[in-house]
């Protein structure tokens, strides 16, 4: 008897501790804010996929964030400039002005995915020379590369 008693409170024990892993927060520490600047900014991103989708053409699709809090890139046809507000892992973009020509319908359209996917941006993840930005909605992500297109890894 007293032999199942300690079982008992072994096995209590041990549902209390596993109860217990579970209660703590599930809150991310946030990111140094320098660091995070610091690790988007001072580099000309291209673009390598598009939620999953490949990048057409022979025109680069990039993007560059300036200290200032404005972003300024090319859509493969025209360029664009507007704000970024970055706060640890979470970005958003501003409204993007952008030059108006054509360059076809598939560039064009290309152009326009990209465009409207950097407005849907809710947040950002970098590892060295590679950066992931996660759209509202989307469960893939615009990928992008500090690295011309045409390099190593690519």
């Amino acid at each position: 008897m007293l032999m199942k008693k300690k079982y008992f409170a072994v096995a209590l024990a041990v549902l209390m501790l596993a109860l217990c892993a579970g209660c703590g927060s599930k809150d991310v520490a946030p990111a140094d804010q320098q660091v995070a600047e610091a690790e988007v900014t001072g580099k000309v991103w291209f673009v390598h996929s598009l939620a999953g989708r490949d990048v057409a053409g022979d025109e680069h699709l990039t993007l560059e964030f300036l200290p200032d809090g404005t972003v300024k890139g090319s859509g493969g046809c025209n360029t664009f400039t507007g704000t970024y507000s970055l706060d640890g892992s979470t970005l958003q973009f501003g409204p993007f002005a952008s030059t108006r020509k054509s360059c076809g319908p598939a560039m064009d359209e290309q152009e326009f995915t990209y465009l409207s996917f950097l407005n849907r941006v809710v947040g950002v993840k970098v590892d060295g020379d590679e950066m992931d930005l996660s759209m509202e909605g989307f469960f893939k992500t615009l990928k992008f590369s500090a690295s011309e297109p045409g390099g190593l890894f690519w």
